[in-house]
């Protein structure tokens, strides 16, 4: 989840790479096809017979290549075809050097013509190239399933303990209320009755945020942070967008990941795992930055700031150094950040306080 800085540059460089490996290890095949008739100089209707089945198979390593880059399928799992494609043809390769030796100990010519050597090979890295297409989707509906379990299990969670918390609370106080009719005790079951709705409302987002984003758009980022500041009660914090960039994104849940940072920075005083946090919470002031960076934004906060410690620990569902937090704030941050492939950094603002840095993003 977490890069570092200076790693951001070639990434950048690598993943263009990773989408092309394939269409380019089809024009390599091509390029040999065609190398072989051009030396020879002489194109016949035996020399294009000899060597069209393997440009033909070499243009279809090609448009494999090519669909792959506009599948929509990771780099990652592209550079996994790859290695598929070149698997196979080194094993038609050492086939056909296997079928020569045979040949040979038999007393026959050893060498195979060019035309069938090169033929086996673009077979095999054809497919090759199938069969890690089959694995990666495969890779990939096995990943999905383990979200889909691991979301259950967070829900599970939140059932048997989150939402019984408040529950239990209410009910103590409900019983409380009927034997000495004090307003605190209504006040209390109010408030618990609010804690669960916003549970509701937080899991509810949690289980739609993880979906990939299937058409986004040019948006401007300070639009979207004032448009998420006016919705989230801050406590008479202050907000500074330092940045005109336009990103591409799916501008409601670009809005609803700023409201998240917004409200933990303004209850939690940016998560803080001290007393200082609980203090922060209760007091006004303080100050959120949007800013942008090399190759996408930021948003930092002036409160007590995150514990190296803790930095991979505040995405996890249900953990909140607050007693009145639901630990799904930043999950969802977490979650819509991947679902723009997005990586998320966090790190120590310029105030000392939490830095939530997002690469990787598109603009303009």
């Amino acid at each position: 989840m977490f890069s570092p800085p200076d790693a951001s540059a070639a990434t950048r460089r690598a993943v263009p790479l990773g989408r092309w490996s394939v269409a380019g290890l089809g024009v390599g095949l091509l390029a040999v096809a065609v190398s072989y008739v051009a030396v020879d100089g002489r194109l016949t209707a035996a020399e294009f017979l000899r060597f069209g089945v393997p440009m033909g198979l070499a243009l279809v390593v090609v448009a494999l290549g090519l669909w792959l880059r506009t599948a929509g399928i990771p780099a990652d799992l592209v550079g996994v075809v790859c290695c598929w494609s070149l698997a196979g043809a080194a094993a038609m390769g050492l086939l056909s050097g296997w079928t020569s030796l045979l040949l040979s100990v038999e007393g026959r010519r050893m060498l195979q013509p060019a035309s069938v050597v090169l033929t086996k090979v673009a077979i095999g890295a054809l497919g090759g190239g199938l069969l890690g297409v089959y694995y990666t989707r495969l890779q990939q509906r096995t990943d999905q399933l383990a979200e889909q379990r691991n979301r259950l299990d967070e829900f599970a969670s939140i059932v048997s303990h989150d939402l019984r918390n408040p529950i239990n609370v209410a009910q103590g106080h409900l019983e409380l209320a009927r034997e000495s009719g004090a307003d605190r005790h209504f006040e209390a079951v109010a408030d618990a009755h609010d804690r669960m709705e916003r549970l509701v409302d937080e899991v509810l987002a949690l289980s739609r945020r993880g979906d990939t984003v299937d058409d986004p758009t040019a948006v401007d980022l300070p639009v979207v942070a004032e448009e998420a500041w006016a919705t989230v009660e801050t406590s008479g914090m202050d907000l500074r967008v330092e940045t005109d960039r336009r990103v591409v994104s799916d501008d409601r849940r670009l809005r609803a990941l700023f409201e998240n940072l917004f409200r933990n920075a303004a209850e939690h005083g940016s998560t803080g795992s001290d007393s200082e946090a609980d203090d922060a919470a209760d007091t006004d002031g303080g100050t959120v930055v949007v800013g942008e960076t090399e190759d996408g934004f930021f948003v930092a906060d002036d409160g007590p700031g995150i514990p190296p410690e803790d930095r991979e620990r505040i995405f996890e569902g249900g953990y909140s150094t607050s007693p009145d937090g639901t630990g799904f704030g930043l999950p969802i941050v977490r979650r819509i950040a991947e679902a723009h492939d997005w990586r998320i950094r966090v790190t120590d603002s310029a105030e000392g306080g939490a830095r939530f840095e997002f690469a990787g993003v598109d603009g303009e």
